[in-house]
C-alpha cells in the first residue's frame, strides 16, 4: 500500500506481484520437464498391464494363464515404446523454446493422441483374441481427452521430481564416497608421514646418539678392571649391532627402499625382524617388477600386519605369505599361519 496526492491510498502493487508469484509457482509445477523416455517407457508399460490383469485372471491356472501374461505384457509395450520414442524424438529435434509451458502442454497433448491410434487396436485385439471388452473412455470425449491430459501432466512432474530425489541421493553418496576416498588417502598420507618422521628420527637422532655413547664407552676402556673392561666390551658390541643392525632393520622396515633393494630385500628385512618369533615364508612369484613404487608398499604393509596379527592374535610359530602376480600391475595375496583359528559360525 502506498499514499498518493490528495491522501489517496494506492493498493495492487505488491498484491499484484505476490499473485503473479503464486501463479508461476504454480506453472512451475505443471513444468516444463525434460522427458526421460525410460521412465515414461516403464510407467506406461506398467499402467497399460495393469489394466489387462483381468485377461489374465480369466484364464486357466497353469501354461494359459501365463501365456496371457506374456502376450498382455507384449501389448503393454507397444503403446508405451510409443510414447517413448515420441518424447525422445521431440526432445531431441524440436526447433521451438523447451522452456515454453505452452509448447510443453501441447507436445504432452501430441503424445496423449497417440491414444486415439492404439486403443482401438487393443481394443479389437482383446476382443477377437480372449472377448474381453476393453474400455478406453479416456478417448471417447473431448472431457475425458483434457482430464486424461492434466493427469499425464501430473504424472510427468512426479515422475521428474522422483527423478531428481534419486539423482540428487545419488549426487550425494558420489560426494560421500569421493570424501571417503580423500579421507582414505589422507589416512594413508599422514600414516606415511609419521613412518618417514619416525624413520629419520630414528636414523638421524637416535643412530647418532648410540654412537656417541659407544665412542665414550671406548675412550674409557683400557682404564679400568678387567670385570669392568669385558662388561664395557659386551656393551659396546650391543650398541654397534644395535646401531649397525637393529636400527638399520628397523628404518628399512618403517620407510622400505624399493628403488633401491627391491620388494625381496624389503621382505627379507620384515623376516629376520620376526624371527626369534615366526618361522616366516614367502613366495613370491615372478612379475612384481611390474608393480610401483606406491603397489610395493600395499604390499608390505598388508604382509607386515599379517604378521603382527599372527603374533598378537594367532599365537602362530608358522606363517606363509604367497604373491601371485598373473595380471599385471595387481598383485594377489594369500597368508597362511599355524595358529588355531576360530569357528566359523
Amino acid at each position: 500500500m502506498s499514499v498518493g496526492k490528495g491522501g489517496v491510498e494506492i493498493y495492487g502493487a505488491d498484491e499484484n506481484l505476490m499473485t503473479s508469484n503464486r501463479l508461476k509457482s504454480c506453472l512451475a509445477i505443471i513444468g516444463p520437464y525434460p522427458y526421460n523416455p525410460i521412465l515414461i517407457f516403464s510407467f506406461f508399460s506398467a499402467c497399460y498391464f495393469s489394466r489387462f490383469i483381468p485377461v489374465i485372471i480369466g484364464q486357466p491356472h497353469g501354461l494359459p494363464r501365463y501365456n496371457t501374461a506374456l502376450q498382455m505384457l507384449l501389448l503393454a509395450i507397444v503403446p508405451s515404446a510409443s510414447f517413448a520414442i515420441a518424447a525422445f524424438l521431440i526432445q531431441k529435434y524440436r526447433r521451438w523454446n523447451s522452456a515454453n509451458l505452452f509448447f510443453y502442454i501441447v507436445e504432452v497433448a501430441f503424445g496423449q493422441s497417440l491414444l486415439f491410434i492404439f486403443a482401438p487396436m487393443i481394443k479389437k485385439f482383446l476382443r477377437h483374441r480372449f472377448r474381453f471388452e476393453y474400455e478406453a473412455p479416456l478417448t471417447l470425449t473431448v472431457g475425458f481427452y483434457f482430464g486424461s491430459l492434466v493427469l499425464i501432466l501430473i504424472c510427468l512432474a512426479l515422475l521428474h521430481r522422483a527423478e531428481l530425489s534419486i539423482i540428487s541421493r545419488l549426487e550425494a553418496a558420489d560426494k560421500l564416497a569421493i570424501q571417503l576416498q580423500k579421507d582414505r588417502e589422507e589416512l594413508v598420507f599422514s600414516d606415511e608421514e609419521l613412518r618417514r618422521q619416525t624413520s629419520q628420527f630414528l636414523h638421524d637422532r637416535v643412530q647418532s646418539d648410540l654412537m656417541v655413547v659407544a665412542m665414550k664407552l671406548k675412550s674409557v676402556q683400557g682404564q679400568s678392571s678387567e670385570e669392568v673392561e669385558a662388561v664395557l666390551a659386551k656393551a659396546i658390541a650391543r650398541l654397534e649391532s644395535t646401531r649397525a643392525a637393529d636400527l638399520r632393520n628397523l628404518v628399512q622396515i618403517l620407510t622400505p627402499n624399493f628403488a633401491g633393494g627391491g620388494l625381496d630385500t624389503a621382505f627379507e628385512i620384515l623376516k629376520q625382524q620376526y624371527g626369534s618369533t615366526l618361522n616366516v615364508e614367502f613366495e613370491m612369484g615372478a612379475g612384481v617388477e611390474l608393480l610401483s613404487e606406491n603397489q610395493q608398499l600395499g604390499v608390505f604393509q598388508i604382509a607386515e600386519q599379517a604378521l603382527l596379527n599372527s603374533v598378537v592374535h594367532g599365537p602362530a610359530k608358522c606363517v606363509t605369505i604367497a604373491m601371485d602376480f598373473e595380471t599385471p600391475g595387481i598383485a594377489k595375496i594369500s597368508i597362511t599361519d599355524d595358529g588355531p583359528g576360530v569357528e566359523i559360525e
